[in-house]
C-alpha cells in the first residue's frame, strides 16, 4: 500500500470520528435543549438541515472508504467474508433503497406527508436504520475490519439520536396516532418483528 494510501487510511478515519461526534454532540443537544432546533429540520431550515445531513453523509462516506482502503492495507482475506458481507450488505441496502421508495423521499428527510405505518413500517419502526446498521455490518464482514464494525457500532448510536428527536417530533404532530403505533410496533426490531415475518411468509403460500 503506498504512503498517499495508507495517509488517506488514517484520515478518512479521524473525519469519520470527527463527523460521528460532531452529529452525536449536536443531537444530544437537541434531546437536552429542543428550541436548539436542529433535528427533525426540513428545507425551511436550510443550514440546520444541510448540517445534519451533510455530517452524516460525511460519516457514511468516511465508513466506506475507510472499510475499502482496509482491504488495501491488510489484503484481500478469505473469500468466505465476501460470501457472508457482500450479499448482507446488498440485500440491507437494497432495502434501504426501497423504504426510501415506500416512504417517499420528502417524507423520508422530514416533511410530513402523513404517517406511514405499513409495509416495511409494520415491522420496525425505523426499518431502514435497521438495514442500513446490517448493510455496515456486511460491509466491516467483507472488508475483515473489526473497526468498521465498530463504526456500524457508532452508526446504531446516531440514529437512537436521531429517532429520539424524531419521536418527540412525531408525538407533537401526530398525538395519539403515533402513540399508539409507537406501542404496536417495536422502535427497532424485536420478536413481534419476528412473528408479523413470519405470519407474512405463511400467509404468501
Amino acid at each position: 500500500m503506498s504512503e498517499f494510501l495508507l495517509s488517506l487510511h488514517s484520515v478518512s478515519l479521524i473525519v469519520t470520528i470527527a463527523a460521528a461526534l460532531l452529529l452525536g454532540g449536536l443531537l444530544a443537544w437537541n434531546l437536552y435543549r429542543p428550541s436548539f432546533g436542529f433535528w427533525p429540520a426540513g428545507e425551511e431550515a436550510p443550514i440546520r438541515h444541510h448540517t445534519a445531513f451533510g455530517l452524516f453523509r460525511i460519516f457514511c462516506g468516511g465508513t466506506v472508504v475507510f472499510a475499502l482502503l482496509e482491504i488495501g492495507a491488510h489484503g484481500w482475506g478469505h473469500w468466505s467474508r465476501y460470501v457472508v458481507g457482500v450479499p448482507l450488505m446488498a440485500a440491507a441496502f437494497g432495502i434501504t433503497l426501497w423504504g426510501y421508495k415506500f416512504l417517499g423521499i420528502d417524507n423520508t428527510y422530514c416533511e410530513s406527508d402523513g404517517l406511514v405505518t405499513g409495509g416495511m413500517y409494520e415491522y420496525s419502526r425505523n426499518p431502514q436504520y435497521v438495514t442500513s446498521v446490517l448493510a455496515t455490518v456486511g460491509l466491516g464482514i467483507a472488508s475483515g475490519s473489526v473497526i468498521t464494525l465498530g463504526l456500524a457500532a457508532v452508526l446504531f448510536v446516531l440514529y437512537f439520536l436521531f429517532v429520539l428527536n424524531e419521536e418527540r417530533w412525531l408525538l407533537q404532530g401526530y398525538g395519539e396516532a403515533f402513540r399508539d403505533y409507537m406501542q404496536q410496533t417495536p422502535r427497532f426490531v424485536d420478536e413481534r418483528s419476528l412473528m408479523r415475518a413470519r405470519t407474512a411468509i405463511l400467509e404468501s403460500f
